[in-house]
């Protein structure tokens, strides 16, 4: 066997053990029954099919099979980082950590595969340096995804994070939406969209509206 095909043959299955350790990788959101964790391969596809979708629709000039690509790798790194929850913003100590955790897992991964492999590491850098559009667009679509879940779970990941009243989500949501706006001020449509599914997910923290019955007791 030559040399070639034997290191790209090894290589091919260690991304494969990487791609099965990344789907066992759990996020800190839920599926439909708010029980069962949102793995990343799950997070990863919804991504890649809404955000391609959404590009045809209202940015056709976007390069979708770019797009596509972005997807798939944005959260490589978190098969040896972990997911780190931000429903809640970091403080400076944690924001450093996550980083230093990221970093480290960028440089295992490059140095598995940078030599046979090297879209895999020049994709991710793309990503984390927002460095085209395309991938401008893919972390605005990527901050939509935990609406999504939200809806469909009513709220379920929200209140395990101790969030019971609209509020504190309002103020975290509105921060959201502007950094939103920066990275997609061509499509503004995007943003409406966000703001649509966050006021959608806000709705099981929010009183109900009108005067409250008076039960009579007899």
């Amino acid at each position: 066997m030559k040399k070639r095909i034997l290191e790209t043959h090894q290589s091919i299955v260690s991304l494969g053990q990487l791609l099965l350790k990344f789907a066992r990788t759990n996020r800190a959101t839920y599926h439909e029954d708010g029980i069962t964790p949102e793995s990343d391969t799950d997070h990863t596809i919804m991504l890649a099919v809404i955000a391609c979708a959404c590009a045809e629709k209202f940015a056709p000039s976007l390069n979708r099979g770019k797009i596509a690509e972005l997807a798939l790798v944005h959260d490589l790194v978190e098969v040896y980082a972990k997911d780190t929850p931000t429903l809640r913003p970091l403080d400076k100590k944690g924001a450093h950590e996550k980083k230093l955790r990221e970093e480290k897992a960028f440089k295992k991964i490059e140095g598995q595969f940078e030599i046979v492999f090297p879209w895999i590491t020049q994709t991710i850098h793309e990503y984390e340096s927002l460095a085209s559009p395309e991938a401008r667009f893919i972390k605005a679509i990527d901050k939509i995804m935990p609406k999504i879940t939200s809806i469909l779970n009513n709220g379920a990941t929200e209140k395990k994070a101790g969030f019971s009243k609209s509020d504190e989500l309002e103020k975290m949501y509105a921060n959201q939406q502007k950094q939103i706006a920066e990275w997609v001020s061509d499509w503004p449509e995007i943003v409406d969209i966000y703001e649509a599914l966050a006021h959608e997910a806000l709705t099981p923290f929010k009183k109900p509206s009108g005067k409250k019955r008076i039960k009579i007791i007899l």
